[in-house]
């Protein structure tokens, strides 16, 4: 795990397990290999840039604030395990909630009080929350959203975070291959027209989710 934390914000702790009857490819020390690479594009994707206002975690300054501990589980894996995990990551964010916290007294005497009322709490900022959106390269083409065998075909791959507006936040790429610089702003064009189109999707289902859930 790795935390992402601000000097006078809360912290977010981020843990990724893949389980070894999901894929074949998490069986022995591929687990912890995949595990810390899934880990490493997470916190890129979170600390990039301010994807989360750290400050609104922040309950007394240089005392006391909310610590995040996100865990990522793959028990069935498909392919494509990178994307999933912010997508997931992104939804599992917006639908928590955060119990309000009263502050008495000062120094030695002060005391924070947590709301036991259900409805007396708050949600996070998620508008800069960034999708991963992942471009393999197979001989001279690319793909997305690849299967575990198409994975095995590919020479290198980038990660791209995208944010809702379109913006590209965070880059890395993977793997051995050579990427021509031509294909690679165009690989880039794509992931950027594939993670508005996720966000717009998953922002729809998640506002619906949010409306069903307060009737």
């Amino acid at each position: 795990s790795s935390g992402i934390n601000a000097e006078y914000g809360g912290k977010i702790n981020i843990s990724v397990d893949c389980s070894a009857t999901a894929s074949p490819q998490f069986a022995g020390r591929g687990s912890a290999l995949k595990e810390e690479e899934i880990l490493t594009v997470l916190n890129l994707l979170y600390t990039s840039i301010d994807a989360l206002d750290l400050a609104s975690l922040c309950i007394v300054k240089g005392e006391s604030c909310w610590l995040l501990n996100i865990d990522v589980l793959y028990i069935q894996c498909g392919g494509n395990i990178f994307d999933a995990a912010s997508i997931g990551l992104k939804a599992a964010l917006h639908s928590t909630t955060m119990p309000n916290v009263t502050v008495a007294g000062e120094g030695i005497e002060m005391e924070l009080e947590i709301s036991d009322d259900p409805y007396h709490v708050w949600r996070l900022n998620t508008a800069l929350c960034p999708i991963c959106v992942t471009l393999y390269q197979v001989g001279q083409s690319f793909a997305v959203d690849v299967t575990e065998e198409e994975e095995e075909c590919s020479t290198g791959h980038i990660h791209v975070g995208i944010l809702s507006s379109g913006d590209v936040s965070a880059m890395e790429k993977s793997g051995a291959g050579n990427m021509d610089p031509e294909a690679l702003l165009e690989m880039i064009d794509t992931a950027v027209k594939i993670g508005e189109e996720i966000h717009k999707q998953l922002d729809e289902h998640l506002i619906a989710e949010g409306q069903s859930a307060t009737l």
